[in-house]
């Protein structure tokens, strides 16, 4: 009896506005690596529903970035940490970190390895200091970083030797390092008019560009720093993100993203910067980073996480990478068994293809808000948000069916043929084409949960009232109340052997009790190890089984014939699990705070 892990769906890489994001690839490997919440992210580029997670960090993670061998990776997080990890560590072994070091007192913006993946340089906005530079292993200081009076933005090594440094700052200037160990030679002030975002050697060390928000690109000189070129406008927004690579004949080139949505391929001559290439990558979206996968192939990252594949020749991007980038809220598995729908924090929905992983965000007028419930009625899918609404979906759009809900959705069900919405002061069940049938008010209503025959609503007091469908008669059945509030119901789907409707229970200290919804006499309490919050809870279709996920981060399988065993996997999801649901009769989908899809095996 065993869970075990078959595949995780990545988040989207954290993101913020006029913010560049940093981004690493590892042609080694062929993954990305980035952040995302509190995690690292290291992503297959050839078959993105394949990916690692590292979850070493205790605050937001800001960057990540490959060192040259490949062999390790560098994360930054908004505390001014930086933890250095072997690239093959995983979630289930998360012990192998190279290094743990608290760099400065506050967000870690950028880094940079040395050609010798021996000493990094780390970035950012502290208070005593804006930057450091130190021995990957030991952490031992090689260098100080000097000369800016505004928090840095980026930073890079020079390639080849005599080994450089270039940092450029919101102060809008650049500045230039010799060493190792690296010590301040000079500034270079009035070339930018805005903040400058990032600076990148050219793969061959010949010369040193930087962007900035001023749409301007400077192209400096690779030893001594001295300013060789430089083009104004170069986009028609903000340059967030430079990028370094080199054509199929080895000729240096360079690209940048910009807040216009669009990537643009430049190179250097001595006659000046050359306009080579561009691509529209996205329209009315910011783009925050990009980097070179191969001489001819990008990645580009815009403002809401989606990673755009670009490719020479073509003017648009050639794949896409949806996901989610909040924490995922709700989930649901069509009754197809093909699709699965997710709902998140910030209101996105996105609909994926279990076989493959692809996904595509659900587009028309959707959710402002956090989705809170997913459910299929009628061969459609129905959410609903706090933005106070219920809205359908036919194929991969939001209708124009909608429902505006009295106050802030707990929750919807079905109940046969009838949708059933619970707000915290009453219930409502609607037809499937969102037509008002009844009202039942109850106070402080946390959850709710349907059958063909009844409807279950948990009160914050720990009561649980059953209702008729449709008309939301109170039942004279008295369910036993919980030692706390119900933060979970779920309806068996079948009548076992014993001719019994099981209800489960789940309240915010982690007990679950199943109950029988005929007469409510008590079946178990012995559902009992979560030790938070139970969010989640479905049966398996054959009524025997029930999978439970809750804010201790850990997911529980339990049996109705032998309650006190259960199969677990614990820290499922870091910050908490949000919900969970059954794919089969021996596969789970689980989703999280760490806005996260992961697929488990389950042996019983």
């Amino acid at each position: 009896m065993s869970i075990t892990r078959e595949s995780l769906w990545a988040a989207l890489p954290s993101t913020s506005k006029g913010v560049p994001l940093h981004i690493s690839y590892d042609p080694r490997s062929d993954r990305l690596v980035y952040p995302s919440n509190k995690s690292i992210h290291l992503r297959s580029l050839s078959n993105p529903s394949s990916s690692t997670q590292f979850t070493g960090h205790i605050a937001a993670t800001s960057v990540a970035k490959f060192s040259p061998s490949g062999y390790y990776i560098a994360s930054g997080d908004i505390s001014g940490t930086v933890k250095v990890f072997d690239s093959s560590s995983t979630t289930e072994d998360p012990e192998i970190v190279k290094g743990n070091f608290a760099i400065i007192s506050g967000r870690i913006n950028d880094l940079a390895w040395d050609s010798d993946s021996k000493r990094i340089i780390a970035v950012g906005d502290g208070k005593e200091r804006f930057g450091h530079c130190f021995t990957f292993d030991s952490g031992n200081s090689v260098g100080e970083i000097a000369g800016h009076s505004a928090q840095i933005n980026a930073v890079d090594i020079r390639s080849v030797r005599p080994f450089r440094a270039a940092t450029v700052a919101d102060d809008s200037a650049m500045v230039w390092l010799t060493g190792p160990p690296f010590r301040f030679a000079k500034s270079v002030r009035g070339e930018h008019t805005n903040f400058a975002t990032d600076v990148k050697f050219a793969v061959d060390g010949a010369y040193v560009i930087s962007v900035g928000m001023d749409r301007k690109i400077v192209v400096y000189d690779g030893r001594e720093g001295d300013v060789l070129a430089k083009v104004d406008g170069a986009h028609t927004g903000g340059i967030l993100c430079v990028a370094a690579g080199k054509k199929e004949d080895g000729t240096p080139v360079f690209a940048t993203a910009s807040t216009d949505g669009r990537v643009k391929l430049w190179t250097y001559k001595d006659t000046g910067i050359e306009e080579l290439y561009t691509w529209d990558v996205v329209t009315g979206e910011h783009l925050v980073g990009v980097t070179f996968t191969s001489s001819t192939k990008l990645v580009a990252v815009s403002l809401s996480g989606d990673l755009y594949y670009l490719s020479a020749g073509e003017t648009t991007p050639t794949q896409t990478i949806y996901g989610h980038q909040k924490a995922i809220t709700s989930l649901k598995v069509a009754s197809d068994g093909k699709t699965l729908y997710t709902g998140s924090y910030d209101g996105r929905l996105v609909q994926w293809d279990i076989t493959t992983g692809n996904s595509t965000v659900i587009a028309g007028s959707g959710h402002r808000n956090l989705v809170t419930s997913i459910v299929e009625a009628g061969g459609m899918i129905y959410t609903a948000g706090w933005d106070d609404t219920v809205k359908a979906v036919r194929g991969t759009e939001f209708s124009s069916l909608s429902l505006s809900a009295p106050s802030q959705p707990k929750g919807v069900a079905v109940a046969g043929k009838y949708l059933v919405l619970a707000t915290e002061d009453a219930v409502y069940t609607h037809t499937t084409e969102l037509i008002s049938v009844s009202t039942y008010k109850r106070n402080s209503i946390t959850s709710v949960c349907a059958s063909d025959s009844f409807v279950a609503i948990g009160a914050q007091d720990g009561s649980v009232t059953l209702l008729t469908v449709p008309d939301l008669k109170p039942v004279s059945t008295n369910i036993p109340p919980s030692r706390a509030s119900v933060s979970a119901l779920a309806f068996s789907p079948r009548i076992d052997d014993q001719g019994r409707q099981l209800l489960a229970v789940g309240d915010s200290t982690g007990k679950i009790a199943v109950v029988n919804a005929t007469d409510g006499s008590i079946v178990t309490t012995r559902w009992a190890f979560h030790t938070a919050r139970v969010t989640s809870i479905e049966w398996r279709a054959d009524g025997k089984y029930a999978v439970t996920g809750g804010l201790d981060t850990n997911i529980f399988v339990y049996s109705v014939d032998k309650p006190a065993k259960n199969v677990k996997t614990l820290g499922a999801h870091k910050d908490g699990v949000n919900g969970v649901a059954w794919a089969g009769d021996d596969k789970i989908v689980s989703i999280g705070a760490d806005a996260c899809v992961k697929w488990w095996n389950v042996s019983l």
